[in-house]
């Protein structure tokens, strides 16, 4: 059983430094700016495994649509479900608000881009060294 919690700058630095994601280190200090500048558009949880932060994902909220920055999951918690079950946590929060698109980079030489697309993200284009991409919700 996991336990869900808000985002917690810690718990996202711990979980950042230990999925294995260079760009996941990279990430977290852009997460501290984004609350600074918007934090009212922060859409953003933890996932805890007796007490231990093992996944989060954090989101900012557009217009029309939301823009996923960064999912990410402890390496020794990966190929459990984790990353599904905050996918399916965020897209139902975004059904709510009445949002049905979600786009996000991710690199095209790391074992992400593999998950996106088995969860049904379609490519969208390139830049630099990742791949735009985007899930529609029906």
């Amino acid at each position: 059983m996991y336990q869900v919690t808000p985002y917690g700058d810690t718990d996202a630095k711990d979980i950042c430094y230990n999925c294995g994601s260079a760009i996941s280190r990279q990430s977290y200090n852009y997460f501290r700016k984004i609350l600074f500048c918007n934090r009212y558009n922060v859409w953003s949880k933890i996932w805890k495994k007796d007490g231990t932060p093992v996944g989060f994902y954090f989101a900012s909220r557009c217009r029309d649509h939301v823009r996923l920055i960064e999912i990410a999951v402890r390496t020794e918690y990966q190929g459990k479900g984790i990353g599904k079950m905050m996918l399916r946590d965020l897209l139902s929060t975004m059904k709510t608000f009445g949002l049905y698109k979600l786009t996000f980079r991710t690199p095209i030489d790391e074992p992400a881009a593999d998950f996106w697309l088995h969860a049904g993200a379609t490519i969208t284009g390139l830049k630099d060294n990742d791949y735009e991409m985007q899930i529609i919700i029906r």
